[in-house]
């Protein structure tokens, strides 16, 4: 699955560059701007220049010309796991006992996410802390892969949904004990995991919500304490309910989710990350293997109800992010990232919209809107080429010919 057409450039091997595209997007303006040069220095954009022609480029830096090519922010998931492959979920899980063992596995994560155009990921937890550990690796190259916003360990009830992405607490006392301690170990966020999953086998049935109240607002308190925004995995209306009125920072799922909790969000600017994939994907080849007419039937009317609700969502103005939440059962990451875009599109949004959703709103979700996710003088230079006009076919970001990451 190598993308054999994909030129890829680190930033930090050069100190000087000149991009020049046969255009620069713009997804905020959903237009592109043609004859326009990006002069970066020391991995940021510099200056950009318009109505550049090639006989102006000076002498010294590394020009890159790239005349078939449109250049547009580098995409960023918001919501992977780096410890799961998609594939086999037990044998994933097998692997964090075995350093060279889940080291082989996620070096095929990070080229996948590359090859995607992926230059940043957030990572929701795992109890192995593979995603953390994975992050430190980048951040000294001992791996080359995209940025990695981590939450080490998610935050839920022992013996509640989640096991597999952090030990369990009991109480409020151990959940800030365990908040201190990924603080120490250099997480970025927080992930609270306030409700089960979604049923594949009853539609509409939602896995318990496992904090209080009182409780989640204590957790959220003491993590903003701390300097973590908090993610919450919140698959039901009861669950994002709870997550609004204790001020978390981004919404993850929420499924079946309604109309006055939509516009609460937006009132309060939660942004939320619907991740469709990870439902719509069961419907698949492999999924018939996995699940019964009736199950399929539950799960296409749940993804098909999350549509509207990101439609609805659009609407009434709550900001939209891309998430896969890749590593869940059916889906490989980076591949599936333009799945979620193409299910955005379905919901009804434009192509800019989903543009937007992939770029500069991720990058807003991420608390990352003053370093990424737009071609501005300032910001680091993380960009994607492909042919094509991808205002007018998202089809032609299948196809990344070019990354600067």
């Amino acid at each position: 699955m190598k993308n054999n057409r994909l030129t890829k450039m680190r930033n930090s091997d050069h100190a000087d560059l000149i991009i020049v595209p046969g255009h620069v997007a713009d997804p905020d303006m959903g237009m592109l701007l043609p004859h326009t040069a990006l002069f970066i220095h020391k991995g940021r954009i510099a200056r950009i220049q318009t109505d550049f022609h090639t006989a102006q480029v000076p002498l010294g830096p590394k020009v890159v010309s790239l005349p078939e090519l449109t250049i547009l922010p580098a995409f960023i998931d918001c919501h992977v796991h780096v410890a799961l492959d998609g594939v086999d979920f037990a044998a994933a899980v097998e692997r964090w006992s075995d350093v060279d063992a889940w080291l082989e596995q996620v070096k095929l994560t990070l080229e996948h996410s590359l090859d995607s155009g992926l230059a940043t990921i957030r990572d929701g937890g795992d109890n192995g802390k593979v995603g953390l550990r994975t992050k430190k690796l980048i951040e000294k190259r001992e791996l080359d892969g995209p940025r990695i916003i981590a939450c080490g360990q998610g935050i839920g009830k022992t013996g509640k949904y989640g096991s597999f992405l952090g030990p369990g607490i009991s109480n409020v006392v151990e959940a800030c004990q365990l908040i201190d301690a990924l603080k120490e170990q250099g997480v970025d966020w927080l992930k609270i995991l306030v409700s089960g999953i979604v049923s594949f086998k009853n539609y509409g049935k939602i896995g318990a919500v496992q904090f209080t109240q009182t409780e989640l607002n204590r957790i959220t308190e003491h993590a903003h304490d701390l300097g973590l925004p908090v993610m919450a995995h919140a698959s039901s209306d009861e669950a994002v309910r709870l997550g609004i009125k204790a001020g978390v920072d981004t919404m993850e799922h929420g499924y079946f989710v309604s109309a006055k909790s939509l516009a609460d969000m937006a009132e309060k600017e939660i942004p939320w990350v619907p991740t469709v994939v990870p439902v719509a994907n069961q419907l698949k080849v492999h999924g018939h293997l996995n699940h019964s007419q009736e199950s399929l039937e539950i799960i296409k009317r749940t993804y098909e109800l999350q549509l509207e609700k990101i439609e609805e969502a659009q609407s009434l103005g709550v900001a939209l992010g891309i998430g896969t939440d890749a590593g869940a059962g059916g889906v490989v990451h980076g591949y599936d990232y333009f799945r979620e875009l193409e299910l955005f599109a379905q919901a009804g949004l434009s192509p800019s919209e989903v543009l937007k959703a992939a770029t500069s709103t991720a990058a807003q979700i991420c608390g990352l809107q003053e370093e990424l996710g737009s071609i501005e003088v300032g910001k680091k230079a993380l960009l994607i080429g492909v042919k094509g006009n991808p205002f007018q076919d998202l089809n032609v970001l299948q196809n990344i010919e070019f990354l600067l990451y």
